[in-house]
């Protein structure tokens, strides 16, 4: 009889002890990290986009590497770009990735150390005979240029966006994207957009025979993140922003571009 209630009490204490390991493992997976930092973001593969119910990107791999390393968790907003601005200056959100650093910007968000580059190039369509390498060479043929509301091209570019004779050969869109297509529906003759993020498209919508890069190409600039003035503490964007600067100074980046 002592034999089996021995038995008993150590089946009894190996249970409550499995249990209390199972509370404990639990506890540590559900465990409050330092904090939560929503991210905005607009849908522009292969830097932000969607795949498989999950927000990727190259810009969204580096954000999350570096906010998982002060033990901080990413959740997502997805907007326009424009709108995207808007909630961050309003501190609605906290971080977005890509962003030229302008005096405006400058006003209700803060940077962090570039982590990119970024240039753009005309693409046109297949069939269009344009040869040149400059932008001015093709508006003065008529040609109209798709461009993405609130998007920073860069002096040369703005400048002609504000000349007399080519203001009106801009067609603003909201994406990048939906301006590709815009050239097949001959509402535009080309685009300017990011040469990584062009040839993606015309690789994953298979527009390579329909659409080509020309030779016209703006030159590139540094993005960098933009942390909203409203909503990150001091110490939270301190250790951000050396997050970023570390990763950068590490030739973390490089690996995590070629993963597209």
């Amino acid at each position: 009889m002592s034999k089996i209630l021995t038995i008993a009490a150590i089946f009894l204490l190996t249970a409550c002890g499995g249990e209390e390991t199972q509370k404990q493992e639990q506890q540590q997976v559900t465990a409050k990290r330092d904090c939560n930092l929503k991210m905005g973001w607009e849908s522009r593969a292969p830097y932000q986009f969607e795949r498989n119910g999950e927000v990727t990107g190259i810009d969204i791999q580096i954000f999350t590497k570096a906010a998982d390393s002060i033990n901080c968790d990413v959740s997502f907003v997805e907007k326009s770009w424009t709108e995207l601005l808007t909630a961050l200056e309003k501190g609605e959100i906290d971080v977005l990735a890509g962003a030229t650093i302008t005096p405006d910007r400058e006003s209700y968000a803060h940077f962090s150390t570039p982590y990119r580059d970024e240039s753009f190039t005309l693409f046109i369509r297949a069939s269009n005979s344009y040869n040149g390498n400059t932008l001015s060479g093709f508006l003065s043929r008529s040609q109209k240029v798709g461009i993405t509301s609130d998007y920073f091209y860069g002096k040369e570019v703005y400048e002609l966006m504000n000349h007399p004779q080519y203001s009106s050969l801009f067609v603003d869109s909201k994406s990048g994207e939906q301006s590709f297509f815009n050239i097949l529906y001959s509402e535009i003759d080309g685009v300017l957009a990011d040469p990584v993020e062009g040839r993606y498209i015309l690789n994953r919508k298979r527009l390579g025979d329909k659409i080509k890069a020309s030779k016209v190409t703006i030159p590139s600039d540094s993005v960098a993140f933009m942390f909203s003035k409203k909503t990150l503490k001091d110490e939270q964007l301190d250790r951000l922003q050396e997050a970023v600067k570390n990763m950068v100074a590490n030739n973390q980046i490089k690996p995590l571009v070629a993963q597209f």
